[in-house]
């Protein structure tokens, strides 16, 4: 769909809105994350090669082997300890890391297989970016990862999210397994422009908005679908996290199918993080246009702090 057409079609569903009082959220997020950010697109700051984030550019150009590997050398150099959990029928496992603790662990997750596993697909956005965030912060509290204050902090690496979500199923079997007692998983995926937002996990990823006769239905930047009725952010999750990064968004019309879908299918607290620009998103996912030269390095501050914080 081309650009104009997509710019009437939100344009129209958002006057739509304005007349019918339940989709007062809609004509809000669709106006100030999708209409806006067609019109006045935001700036954005390059990710230094040689700063915080520099693993993005190492990863964007390795296949999904290649990037496996990466992950397992960058953990090792830290002497961090890895569980890996087999995925069934995938070479490719989850890496676990959690510290020495009962105590139930806040598990910061991102997927590291990229859809088209070849070396002009960067996969920047989706998921590239929300793997250099999570390597970031698993440096910058490596000597602390097991003392009091950090001991409920856990990080997920997962294979075959691209293949369904498989990998994140391997997860929940494993914990259930092992007795992993879990507060509360974070999951990164789609990071790159604008600020932070917490989207809920719906089956229908896509803007959500509601039309007389019909219900609800998902526009996901390609098409229209039905959205059966989904889990909005759980709220004290939704509260810990703005706590924590203020500049965080609370989205409830804007879903996301990812890992998180699994993991609150499972009943565990559980909120998708992405950047708030879904237009950005829109033009990125799943095509070759996700580039790293568009990331905004300033978004990954803002998840960084998220995490450390």
């Amino acid at each position: 769909m081309s650009y104009v057409k997509k710019f009437l079609l939100v344009t129209l569903i958002c006057l739509f809105a304005l007349l019918i009082f339940p989709n007062a959220r809609a004509l809000y997020e669709g106006i100030l994350y999708y209409v806006r950010p067609m019109l006045f697109p935001d700036s954005f700051k390059p990710v230094n090669r040689a700063g915080r984030y520099a693993a993005l550019h190492d990863l964007v150009s390795l296949d999904n082997a290649a990037r496996l590997e990466y992950l397992r050398r960058h953990l090792a150099s830290r002497d961090i300890t890895v569980e890996e959990i087999a995925i069934p029928d995938s070479p490719f496992p989850n890496l676990f890391i959690r510290p020495k603790t009962t105590a139930p662990l806040t598990i910061y997750s991102a997927h590291y297989d990229k859809l088209y596993d070849d070396a002009n697909y960067h996969g920047a956005s989706d998921n590239t970016a929300a793997l250099a965030v999570l390597l970031a912060a698993i440096d910058e509290l490596a000597s602390s990862f097991d003392s009091a204050q950090e001991r409920a902090r856990a990080f997920l690496f997962t294979g075959e999210e691209e293949t369904g979500l498989r990998g994140a199923r391997a997860f929940v079997e494993y914990a259930r397994r092992n007795h992993i007692a879990i507060r509360a998983i974070i999951n990164f995926d789609n990071l790159g422009r604008g600020k932070l937002a917490a989207r809920p996990s719906a089956e229908k990823p896509g803007f959500i908005f509601w039309l007389p006769f019909v219900g609800d239905l998902a526009y996901d930047g390609r098409g229209l679908h039905a959205s059966p009725a989904y889990p909005r952010v759980p709220a004290a999750l939704a509260q810990s996290l703005t706590r924590a990064q203020p500049d965080l968004v609370i989205l409830e019309q804007f879903t996301a199918r990812s890992d998180s879908n699994i993991f609150q299918a499972d009943g565990i607290p559980t909120v998708a993080i992405s950047g708030d620009d879904i237009f950005f998103l829109d033009q990125t996912w799943h095509t070759y246009a996700d580039r790293v030269e568009l990331i905004d390095e300033r978004n990954l501050d803002l998840a960084f702090e998220l995490i450390v914080r």
